[in-house]
């Protein structure tokens, strides 16, 4: 007798053989798709300008070399000689273009440190427009100039006070594509603000009046200040034959626009396809720490680095807080060591506060066993280390990247710029804690670096987004790719000139990104014109039912009204009679 289980034996092996003949024959079928892409016969040569140089380099150059490696002519318009002295970007040809007294990196004048020191936005805000409009023309000028030598097919621009490259571009009839580390000036999220404007980054918990200000008032108020400079930069675009431009952005409108950040440390918004988040962008070689660095971070586990950047302005009062603060931090235990990048300007102005404080002075001067004071030092290298517990911070872009890339926890100190936004972002992310510059006490300093150094939720966020940070580091790719893109669709939309290049209506370029609401018009765009007909239209349906309903009620009252009357007569009559 055959067993039960037969029928399921044969079952078994007849789906293996036809497994086997299925993976030995029919992967022969199989193709594999080709992922190469044509280059050929397109726009090679991009042009990237920087009218503030230094940090706002790294982002563009990062890209760059990713478009050189595929093929592509790429320049660098900027101040300082960056490219030559930097290890990653060499390869890239700099033209260094330096107007002595523009230059807010190496020579600002001097309302913009008064600014800084006093807190006052409106004028620095003035100052910087001041600057934007009086090198307009000489940066128009040089950009025009190595434009006319490299035939550029596309420019790359920084987008702080660098108009003069947007407009060439539009001039020329060449795509721009902007970048910048912040790009919440370009996206109509109301709930999104700046606390720079006395506002905070994320509106959704705050109260009527101030969301009502800060969506409403300070953009009026911005718009009412820029009116003068606007005028004045008109001015000098109709020298270099430039048409007017009223939009207090620049001349962005339907451009692609880079932003050198992520969500997770972004407030999220449901953005223009043509705003692309693409950071953050990070080398991917850093400099190695030094011997002397090396050895101070091992004999100090419990060790603070403090940076505050290469272009901020604090005052001397402000560095001898700071350092006390140190001091007190040694004292107590909490941290056993700090290394201190400083352009050492602010030490010297220090020293002379510091006459009564013997203890003060020989620490400036590098004397302290637990203070290293450097000019230079590499800073991702020293965050890479293990005793490195805690990153004090101005809060500017590429140091909140390293510092999330390191899971470094950070206590910030923000002065200008983008830095008190990211400060905001880091605490909201719980990464970090704030300090204000206008009110900076010991004590403050102390306790805050305490609960940074001993809650475990500091640490873990700082884990947290540094995987976020690792995964979304590779955007840089993504972002010569979309460059790519736009070049390719040149390729294609462009119209020959006379040059050889290709000549674009830079409004209708990118058309496929661009979202049907900005050409209907705001109402039409946002379907108020349909809200409001349904709106209409449902309090006609609801005022009638109602008015219907008070009508029957009414009827149905007086009938029972007239009913009852009747009745109390017809029971009158009947006891009368009675």
């Amino acid at each position: 007798m055959l067993p039960k289980n037969l029928f399921s034996l044969l079952w078994n092996f007849v789906i293996f053989i036809i497994f086997f003949i299925n993976q030995s024959f029919g992967s022969a079928n199989l193709i594999k798709r080709d992922l190469s892409l044509n280059r050929s016969n397109g726009p090679k040569n991009i042009l990237a300008t920087s009218i503030i140089g230094g940090s706002h380099l790294p982002q563009m150059l990062e890209i760059l070399k990713i478009l050189q490696d595929r093929g592509y002519n790429v320049t660098l318009i900027s101040p300082g000689n960056y490219t030559a002295q930097s290890i990653n970007y060499r390869s890239i040809p700099q033209v260094i273009f330096e107007i002595e007294d523009f230059n807010i990196r190496h020579r600002k004048p001097p309302e913009i440190d008064e600014a800084f020191l006093d807190n006052d936005f409106s004028k620095l805000l003035s100052v910087v427009a001041k600057i934007g409009v009086q090198s307009y023309v000489p940066y128009y000028n040089i950009y025009k100039q190595i434009n006319d030598e490299i035939n550029t097919d596309l420019f790359l621009c920084d987008n702080l006070i660098n108009e003069p490259c947007f407009d060439l571009a539009w001039k020329l009839g060449k795509p721009a594509v902007g970048i910048s580390s912040d790009l919440s000036q370009f996206i109509n999220s109301p709930y999104k603000s700046d606390p720079i404007v006395g506002c905070h980054v994320n509106m959704e918990n705050e109260s009527f009046y101030n969301r009502f200000k800060c969506a409403i008032i300070m953009p009026l108020m911005h718009a009412w200040f820029s009116k003068e400079s606007l005028k004045d930069l008109n001015a000098k675009r109709a020298n270099v034959g430039i048409d007017p431009y009223w939009d207090p952005k620049g001349r962005v409108s339907n451009r692609l626009m880079l932003s050198n950040n992520f969500y997770g440390f972004e407030i999220p918004s449901s953005d223009s396809p043509l705003h692309q988040n693409i950071g953050p962008v990070i080398p991917d070689t850093f400099p190695g720490i030094t011997p002397v660095l090396d050895s101070f971070l091992n004999t100090h586990p419990r060790t603070i680095y403090f940076a505050l950047g290469t272009n901020v302005i604090i005052s001397p009062q402000n560095v001898i807080t700071i350092l006390k603060s140190f001091l007190e931090l040694i004292d107590q235990n909490i941290i056993d060591g700090v290394i201190w990048s400083t352009v050492r300007t602010d030490i010297s102005e220090s020293l002379q506060l510091t006459n009564s404080s013997s203890q003060i002075s020989s620490t400036l001067n590098n004397e302290h066993p637990h203070i290293h004071i450097s000019k230079f030092t590499p800073q991702f290298a020293i965050l890479s280390h293990i005793n490195t517990k805690l990153f004090l911070s101005h809060g500017g872009a590429a140091s909140c990247h390293e510092s999330m890339y390191t899971a470094t926890p950070m206590l910030v100190l923000p002065i200008m710029g983008d830095q008190p936004r990211n400060a905001e972002m880091l605490e909201s992310a719980g990464i970090a804690l704030t300090i204000s510059k206008a009110n900076l006490k010991i004590d403050d300093i102390v306790s805050k670096v305490k609960r940074l150094l001993n809650e475990i939720s500091f640490k873990r966020n700082a884990e947290r987004l540094q995987f976020l940070v690792k995964v979304n580091s590779k955007r840089k790719y993504r972002a010569a790719d979309l460059i790519e893109i736009v070049m390719n669709t040149v390729k294609y939309q462009g119209v020959k000139d006379e040059n050889g290049g290709f000549k674009v209506d830079n409004e209708n370029l990118l058309r496929d990104w661009i979202t049907a609401d900005t050409r209907m018009g705001f109402i039409r765009g946002k379907y108020l014109d349909i809200y409001g007909a349904a709106i209409i239209l449902f309090l006609a349906l609801f005022g009638g039912f109602t008015y219907t309903l008070w009508k029957i009620s009414k009827y149905l009252y007086i009938t029972f009204k007239n009913e009852n009357n009747n009745s109390k007569k017809s029971f009158k009559l009947k006891k009368k009679r009675n």
